[in-house]
């Protein structure tokens, strides 16, 4: 899959993060960003309320970016 997305430095970040089970580092800014492009949905836990993973866009680009 091939993803045409531009981020800036700090988007990537809080992307990385996510991907990194630490979505709670993420400012609230940068969360909204990342589920408005479709990179991160949120997941309804019952111990820590809701929190985000990657969606298969948000995965590919971070293993683009490992490249």
């Amino acid at each position: 899959m091939n993803v045409a997305i531009q981020l800036e430095k700090h988007e990537v970040s809080g992307l990385e993060s996510v991907a990194v089970g630490r979505a709670s580092a993420v400012p609230e800014s940068i969360a909204s960003r990342l589920l408005a492009m479709g990179l991160v949905q949120p997941v309804h836990e019952q111990e820590r309320g809701v929190t985000l993973q990657l969606t298969p866009m948000g995965l590919s680009f971070i293993r683009s970016s490992d490249q």
